[in-house]
């Protein structure tokens, strides 16, 4: 689906980070991103430049030090951010409707072991 807009699944899980930060009231910075997907500086650096080459983020000069830059979405980043929702919640609605509430359970278990399994061999 985002595809069509030029956006990779990384650059919409920052995106999406940055959006959950923001609506906390957070400012982001690049090196939050690099903690959060756990990437290296250089392709942090190349995400956030095609994203803002997009049209998707702006980037903000700090008042405080000229070397820090805050990473803020555009209306364009916030709208493809909300689309990412929608698609979600429609995926989370069909999950539920296949299946019956241990099913859910059971699934959710799996998930979450695979998730751990997985960020644990990082």
């Amino acid at each position: 689906m985002f595809a069509e807009h030029g956006v990779s699944p990384v650059q919409m899980h920052a995106m999406v980070f940055i959006r959950k930060r923001l609506m906390q009231g957070e400012k982001v910075m690049q090196k939050d991103i690099e903690k959060f997907i756990n990437l290296r500086a250089s392709s942090v650096s190349t995400l956030i430049s095609n994203l803002e080459s997009k049209g998707f983020i702006t980037r903000s000069v700090s008042d405080g030090d000229g070397r820090a830059k805050y990473i803020e979405l555009t209306e364009k980043g916030n709208n493809i951010c909300m689309k990412d929702r929608q698609l979600m919640e429609k995926c989370d609605s069909a999950i539920q409707s296949a299946l019956g509430k241990d099913e859910q359970e059971e699934f959710e278990r799996l998930l979450t072991k695979i998730i751990d399994s997985v960020s644990e061999n990082k």
